[in-house]
């Protein structure tokens, strides 16, 4: 049995992050929710934490925005790369001192937009507006997307303040709430053990190394993002990034696992046409029920048919946006399925 440490910072931090995240991201915030049945919930619970937490300014959209379903721009640049230091001294103020070199932060904004240029080119728009504007028009962005963009790059002063002073308001008033809510991450602590942490349910890396008596296992609660479940590998072991209510999404996993046929996903995938789908969504990412019809000469009747199909069987997962559908492959799924079809191989 591994040493188990609760590391307090980690989960404060993605919380307050995730509090910005869930501004600009709560349709994919719900999409991504694994238990089915919670998500009409879920959305209500978001509109009441962000109701609770007051307005956030819109000056955060291209901090905080979601490109498809990747993560924003802040956990890009300014939590993932930072995750070996989460056990020592990754806290509020060294997360915010890394805020406040402007011009690195604002060559990091062009890098992730658009992070399909060559240096040459990203080196033309640090120096360049008129160049990083060319860009920012030929990209695919959505108009949205764009003059989002435009706007921040002409003035981002104004911005960065908004910035700076919205995470130093929400980290008290999210300190206020930790305080007032801490009976959930004692209780959801004292659910957690190593057993339920290693069911090999969430598609996530085996544990069982760190049975090393030198290994140590990190837990780190959030009260906000409350279904996370986030691992990573430090120098002393692990550390989860768990939500207050993981237990219910375990469980939620464990019964969809124990239901999956198989029979369901080879009946999807013994017709051509819908194994061809699956091979568009794989190159394209995303697309429409129009993007089928157009690539592939259905009538509207049958690409909706072959798609539902993919959907009941898991395949594929579908994500909202205003009046249009998008589909996209559940990779989660296959990454399930891999490991059900392992029983038929050899070892």
């Amino acid at each position: 049995m591994p040493n188990m440490k609760v590391l307090r910072d980690p989960g404060f931090l993605y919380d307050l992050n995730y509090l910005f995240y869930a501004k600009f991201n709560t349709q994919l915030c719900i999409d991504s929710l694994a238990d089915e049945t919670k998500k009409e919930a879920y959305k209500k619970y978001l509109k009441e934490t962000l109701q609770h937490f007051g307005e956030i300014s819109d000056d955060l959209y291209v901090f905080y925005h979601a490109i498809k379903n990747d993560p924003c721009f802040i956990t890009t640049f300014y939590m993932n790369p930072y995750q070996k230091q989460f056990a020592t001294d990754f806290d509020f103020k060294y997360f915010k001192s890394l805020l406040v070199d402007t011009d690195e932060l604002i060559k990091n904004l062009i890098r992730f937009y658009l992070h399909d240029l060559s240096e040459e080119a990203l080196g033309e728009c640090f120096s360049s507006t008129e160049k990083l504007f060319s860009y920012i028009k030929a990209s695919k962005y959505s108009g949205e997307e764009k003059s989002k963009l435009y706007e921040f790059f002409i003035n981002p002063a104004p911005y960065l303040q908004a910035l700076q002073y919205e995470l130093i308001e929400k980290e008290i008033l999210l300190s206020v709430y930790y305080k007032d809510n801490y009976d959930k991450i004692i209780e959801a602590h004292n659910n957690t053990t190593f057993e339920v942490l290693c069911q090999p349910v969430t598609g996530e890396k085996d544990l069982s190394f760190l049975n090393d008596n030198d290994q140590v296992l990190y837990t780190s609660y959030c009260l906000l993002h409350k279904y996370l479940m986030k691992l990573f590998f430090v120098s002393e072991g692990a550390i989860y990034l768990l939500g207050c209510d993981y237990v219910s999404i375990i469980n939620a996993l464990v019964k969809a696992k124990k239901t999956q046929s198989l029979d369901v996903i080879c009946g999807a995938l013994s017709e051509p046409s819908r194994v061809q789908i699956l091979n568009l969504l794989l190159e394209r990412k995303e697309a429409t029920c129009k993007d089928l019809e157009k690539h592939f000469s259905f009538s509207g009747s049958t690409a909706y048919h072959h798609i539902s199909l993919l959907a009941k069987a898991g395949a594929v997962k579908v994500r909202n946006e205003g009046k249009t559908i998008y589909y996209s492959i559940d990779k989660k799924y296959f990454n399930m399925l891999r490991k059900q079809l392992k029983a038929y191989s050899e070892g």
